[in-house]
């Protein structure tokens, strides 16, 4: 095997697959990259932690065709560390990969291709287009609810399931807060029953799609135990996770009898300033209501206690609710809009905040005791 390719490249194609490549792993080659040069002038990089896989065909100047299971991130690092340059890699006797640019040369130590894991064959998934845009803003608007507790295995990615009208809906939940986007889409998705995309799955893809400019649509499919994403020459897919997802509808509140509107920035910087005396109580501050304004308010039993009052549009009876200050933060960090809508029924009931402008978002908090 050698070639010569572009090492920014190689290098861009080694980096979307860093978080892929399991260095932890008690097998050595998952560490691995593939590298596979085709007869046809292309690089073929693959990449899999067992439960995720990437393929990727890239522009190369093929001089002899083979193939080598290599080191992610020492490639990867080597390559970066060369700057723009063309870069020449050779396969050499025993599985050793010469890497050469310019007055640079590299020596390094691979292991044979057979022994890289196969992917699955996810050609017959059927997939349905969608944009690009709203794919990575539904994932970012989502991906911030999933649940880091092992023991809740159900919860531990995002459920994504067909609208009736015709669109698709991601839901993620932690057990104290649940985030829903949604967008509409034509054709059937086929997707009425559900699929959950474990965390990383999501956090790969996001990484891949924010690496890629003007990048207008993705095909995204999935079947009973996989999922699979195609970007230009890149694919990606993951096994999804196994079990039932809570019924989220019976999470999100069907009707709430009071409405706050207020302004995101002023709201969002109010509450941080307060919640520097609220560690000691879990980030717990209270929000005191009452027309025309709410009176934002935290205590720590060794530090003192804070409060700030901001102007709102309310006109319901007054009320006093609690709620953990960085579940609020984290979805008003995710609205565009100037102006949100904090919907309450009760202090005891979960409330939902949404931009005031439909942005295919909302957030359900669950309140806490103070």
């Amino acid at each position: 095997m050698r070639f010569k390719i572009d090492s920014m490249e190689l290098g861009q194609a080694l980096y979307r697959v860093q978080g892929i490549a399991a260095r932890k792993s008690s097998m050595p080659i998952l560490a691995h990259v593939l590298l596979r040069a085709e007869e046809d002038g292309s690089l073929e990089l693959t990449a899999t932690d067992l439960d995720i896989g990437f393929v990727g065909r890239y522009k190369a100047e093929v001089e002899e065709s083979g193939s080598v299971a290599i080191h992610a991130k020492q490639l990867y690092e080597i390559v970066k560390s060369l700057g723009h340059s063309t870069i020449t890699l050779g396969l050499e006797d025993n599985y050793w990969l010469e890497v050469k640019s310019g007055a640079s040369r590299f020596r390094l130590v691979g292991m044979k291709p057979d022994d890289f894991p196969a992917l699955p064959n996810t050609n017959t998934i059927d997939t349905f287009t969608i944009p690009a845009g709203e794919l990575k803003y539904m994932i970012e608007h989502t991906l911030f609810c999933v649940s880091t507790d092992d023991n809740r295995h159900n919860l531990s990615g995002v459920f994504c399931q067909g609208k009736e009208n015709g669109g698709l809906r991601m839901i993620a939940t932690d057990g104290h807060r649940l985030a829903m986007a949604e967008k509409n889409l034509d054709g059937d998705l086929h997707l009425a029953d559900g699929v959950i995309v474990p965390r990383k799955g999501f956090q790969e893809l996001r990484r891949i799609l924010g690496d890629i400019e003007d990048l207008t649509s993705v095909a995204l499919g999935f079947s009973t135990t996989n999922g699979v994403v195609r970007v230009l020459d890149m694919t990606l897919s993951t096994r999804l996770v196994e079990g039932q997802f809570p019924d989220y509808q019976q999470v999100i509140p069907s009707e709430t009898t009071r409405s706050v509107c207020l302004s995101r920035s002023h709201f969002s910087e109010a509450l941080k300033r307060v919640s520097l005396l609220s560690q000691g109580r879990a980030y717990g501050v209270k929000l005191a209501i009452e027309k025309g304004g709410m009176n934002l308010i935290a205590e720590d039993p060794e530090f003192g206690d804070a409060n700030e009052k901001i102007e709102i549009e309310y006109s319901e009876e007054p009320m006093i609710i609690g709620f953990n200050a960085r579940y609020l933060l984290d979805a008003l960090a995710l609205i565009n809009s100037d102006t949100v809508v904090l919907h309450l029924t009760d202090d005891l009931s979960p409330g939902i905040l949404k931009p005031a402008e439909d942005e295919g978002f909302l957030a359900v908090v669950m309140p806490v005791r103070i």
